[in-house]
């Protein structure tokens, strides 16, 4: 038994060594935690702990907020969020997070807690071993935008040798998302948003806002990007519906969409990714109330547990 567990011992640490030589490391992405309505981002920080995550991408609404919430109140929401999250910290693990309309709502002004209590820059570049992730606000110059002149500048200086993994809180494309209308709003800008990931060799753009698991690819050009929502931290779940707009030019596939609460872990090897999406279950989260029959809408996925997918490209 002894001999077991030394050979054991040494597979592990040959694994843990093979990796590290290799480059490989992992991040998250972790949407819409709502806090304080579930503690859902309770249970995702725990096995993030356990997974040894090196970054984690907090894609917005980090707290329930809103347009019903004062800037007092905000204060106190993100106070809970950051001590939720205070285990990642301690475990040396980067947060890195951008506002969703949750905090952009707020009333009065809503600006002074984010900056004193996540970040003073509403739109920056994280560097992390080959990687630069790029954060991006969506409400700094108005809702559904992306400061575009920022970012072109923002991604010429960036490092071509470098994985650019771009985040924000809305999705570009209403692909089978909850919400109607995201980015799309203006596609013009939405275009020219996409036209500068296709410029930069940009394979991934990760968001959040509808609370569910959807991955679509969006070939243009002869280039694909895949889109990836992961936005269930613990916001009521949300079901797919009103298909597509706006494609202009676009081809747009769907790849896997789940209504269920839970994070994407990604692997970081080399130049690629590849992607693992985990169910993590809970009660509070798992119906969102349809107002309209006073009753539940139903998740599209039943399935439990952790599903593997591969980069595609």
């Amino acid at each position: 038994m002894k001999r077991f567990c030394f050979t054991l011992m040494l597979c592990l640490l040959y694994a843990s060594t093979l990796n590290a030589e290799n480059g490989e490391w992992r991040f998250a992405v972790v949407g819409d935690t709502h806090v304080p309505n579930a503690d859902t981002v309770k249970k995702i920080v725990d096995k993030l702990v356990e997974d040894k995550v090196e970054v984690v991408l907090f894609p917005g609404d980090l707290i329930h907020g809103g347009k019903g919430q004062d800037a007092t109140g905000m204060y106190e929401e993100l106070s809970e969020w950051k001590e939720l999250t205070r285990p990642l910290i301690e475990a040396g693990i980067e947060v890195l997070a951008v506002r969703g309309n949750h905090e952009a709502d707020v009333k009065g002004n809503s600006l002074t807690p984010w900056k004193e209590l996540i970040s003073e820059r509403l739109n920056f570049v994280s560097y992390h071993g080959n990687v630069a992730f790029v954060g991006i606000d969506n409400y700094a110059i108005g809702q559904h935008t992306v400061d575009l002149e920022w970012l072109g500048k923002a991604l010429a200086d960036i490092d071509r040798s470098l994985m650019i993994i771009p985040f924000g809180h809305e999705p570009a494309f209403s692909c089978d998302t909850f919400h109607p209308v995201c980015l799309d709003a203006y596609p013009d800008k939405r275009n020219a948003l996409w036209d500068l990931f296709e410029k930069y060799g940009i394979k991934y753009y990760f968001c959040g806002h509808t609370h569910q698991y959807n991955w679509s690819s969006i070939t243009h050009n002869g280039k694909t990007i895949h889109q990836v929502v992961s936005g269930g931290g613990g916001g009521f779940i949300q079901p797919r519906r009103g298909g597509t707009h706006d494609c202009d030019g676009y081809e747009i596939e769907s790849v896997d969409i789940r209504s269920e609460t839970g994070y994407l872990l990604v692997t970081v090897s080399s130049n690629q990714l590849s992607m693992h999406w985990t169910r993590v279950y809970d009660s509070s989260a798992e119906y969102m109330p349809d107002r309209r029959n006073h009753s539940v809408t139903k998740p599209l996925s039943q399935k439990t547990g952790r599903t593997d997918f591969k980069n595609r490209n």
